[in-house]
């Protein structure tokens, strides 16, 4: 395990994944190929992921006080995630999600986040912040988020913001607070209407003061931007033949802050990341599909 502790903040989900030939248009009755469920979530992906790579990593979430919380952290446990932090909140209701996957590797998914689950971050543990690798927060819990990433920038900890779909408003309160600021492409085009990605990213590159701005591409890896240059990095994805994308940008985020506690150099880094997010691209099962560190070492280097 790595000796540098990253910190992950965000939603927590209990999926029921199912892989379906088609997903249809309208009513019908499916039957499934297979089917699998798991602790899923935008940070608990990330935080799975962070500990596959070698990483030492704790998870900051809520849940309720359900039998569906019970399985969420019995599962994460077989990811040696460190749960010692995850709320369960009284009467709370465990978010879930059911998912689709067809033959192309396409997604449906059906969230239910029921909004009773408490979201005062009070009880956030931030005095644990100081000393940290680096903190990765999602979009999910934003009133969790700026209260680590506040945190954060007052111990000097690198910030990580997984910028992912959410009201505009949202992630301008947020992207501030990140030293690294990392899109979905669907995320950065709602904060520049019209413009193709490289001008999106150039854009909002100049006008915030990060180390890292940059966003995913999917099949197409990733575009990075670094604090003062005037060009992007392009850095590609491997070919692969993809069966389940659900939770790839999660992994990807996890492998990038996982390599940046280890000090991979950032083209390294992403490169690396981008590895880890195809290959779980390869296997059904969302996060279930996360590889391991010496995977995606040897994959990177084919």
């Amino acid at each position: 395990m790595g000796g540098r502790r990253i910190i992950c903040l965000g939603c927590a989900f209990w999926d029921s994944i199912f892989k379906v030939d088609e997903i249809p248009r309208h009513g019908t009755k499916l039957l499934a190929e297979q089917a699998v469920q798991a602790a899923s979530g935008m940070a608990t992906a990330a935080a799975a992921t962070i500990a596959r790579l070698g990483g030492m990593v704790e998870l900051w979430t809520r849940i309720g006080d359900d039998a569906t919380g019970d399985a969420y952290l019995q599962n994460l446990a077989l990811e040696r995630v460190d749960t010692g932090q995850v709320r369960r909140v009284p009467g709370g209701r465990t978010w879930i999600s059911t998912v689709l996957v067809d033959r192309a590797g396409e997604r449906l998914a059906v969230p239910f986040a029921d909004p009773a689950l408490d979201p005062d971050p009070g009880w956030l543990p931030l005095a644990r912040v100081a000393g940290a690798g680096a903190v990765l927060v999602d979009v999910r819990w934003p009133a969790g988020a700026h209260a680590l990433l506040t945190q954060a920038r007052r111990d000097g900890v690198p910030t990580v913001l997984d910028a992912d779909i959410a009201p505009p408003a949202l992630l301008r309160d947020l992207i501030p607070l990140a030293d690294h600021v990392l899109f979905s492409e669907p995320a950065l085009q709602s904060l520049v209407p019209g413009a193709d990605i490289d001008a999106a990213l150039a854009a909002i590159a100049d006008g915030i003061d990060a180390a890292v701005i940059g966003v995913t591409c999917g099949a197409r890896g990733a575009l990075i931007r670094r604090r003062g240059d005037r060009t992007t990095l392009a850095v590609p994805s491997i070919p692969i033949a993809v069966q389940d994308t659900l939770n790839a940008g999660d992994v990807w985020h996890g492998a990038y802050v996982h390599g940046l506690v280890e000090g991979w150099p950032l083209e390294r880094r992403v490169r690396l990341a981008n590895v880890a997010a195809a290959i779980k691209c390869e296997r059904f099962g969302g996060r279930l599909g996360a590889p391991g560190l010496a995977e995606v070492m040897a994959r990177a280097d084919t």
